[in-house]
């Protein structure tokens, strides 16, 4: 099969998978443990702050945070000089009518709180994070890293995303031991791969402001998604490596669904990730094994 044949193969699979709609995407990694959540109640904090809590949380090693008064409650206390960090929660306020008591509407309040990250805290105990082992790096990557000339260098840090940063030229992944499996590993670095091909050293695909991936769910950044995830696929198929087509398709839903289900655009988005496929491996061979 070569290379035009492959692409359409691929293509004709992820289609197949878009017309059945059936399985739901999973992400590839496994994140419990770091998520930033309340040591009381074991939630993970939601929305804006979940944001504030992962970026000030950089610093620390515990993803538990809590107020000063949960620290007494569990029997200890906040370190002397450690700062707070703000969050908010919206509380419900019911209005009722002065003389018969009858609830006549409610509304949503915004207030305020400060947290600590447990690291700030002494006296208090903090449930062990589970540790797994790495899983096994496919061979096969090593042979499509060492055809990738002037890639991005790439870092394993223990966190919830995997993400290319273009102004930076860099790969981060979760940590080997959060993947489900090497082929998950395989899967996700293929993916943040063929972002990297997008910058202006190589494929330059963002070279006209329009086609930016500015910010997340916009239109450009949408785009970007699919020719990262299909250019995925065509990277592993052309080294060997198994793919789940099924996982692929259903991702591809998601952002299609954000570009209001336009189909068409898998077949741009297909050429642009075979150009990032390629540029990556260098000199394909004509014949590929699927």
């Amino acid at each position: 099969m070569n290379k035009a044949e492959l692409q359409e193969y691929i293509t004709g699979l992820i289609i197949a998978e878009l017309e059945s709609g059936s399985v739901p995407w999973h992400k590839g990694w496994n994140s419990h443990g770091l998520m930033a959540s309340n040591l009381i109640s074991g939630k993970a904090y939601q929305g804006i702050n979940a944001l504030v809590l992962s970026i000030v949380g950089g610093e620390y090693s515990s993803p538990y945070w809590l107020t000063f008064k949960q620290a007494k409650q569990l029997g200890g206390s906040v370190k002397l000089g450690e700062k707070g960090t703000h969050i908010t929660y919206y509380s419900k306020v019911t209005k009722k009518d002065k003389d018969t008591e009858e609830v006549t509407g409610s509304f949503s309040l915004l207030k305020g709180y400060v947290v600590f990250n447990a690291d700030q805290c002494e006296g208090i105990t903090v449930p062990t994070i589970e540790k797994r082992d790495p899983v096994e790096v496919i061979p096969a990557l090593d042979s499509i890293l060492a055809s990738y000339k002037n890639r991005p260098e790439i870092f394993y840090k223990e966190q919830d995303r995997a993400y290319y940063s273009p102004s930076a030229d860099t790969i981060t992944l979760p940590s080997l031991a959060q993947f489900e499996s090497a082929q998950e590993h395989a899967y996700t670095l293929a993916h943040e791969l063929i972002h990297s091909t997008g910058h202006s050293s190589r494929c330059d695909r963002w070279s006209k402001e329009e086609e930016k991936p500015t910010r997340f769910g916009c239109e450009s950044y949408a785009k970007e998604e699919l020719v990262a995830e299909i250019g995925a696929c065509l990277l592993l198929t052309m080294a060997g490596v198994e793919v789940d087509i099924k996982n692929s398709g259903a991702y591809i839903k998601n952002w299609l669904s954000a570009l209001r289900d336009d189909r068409t655009l898998i077949f741009s988005a297909s050429a642009k990730a075979n150009a990032g496929a390629t540029l990556i491996l260098g000199e394909v061979k004509e014949e590929v094994n699927v």
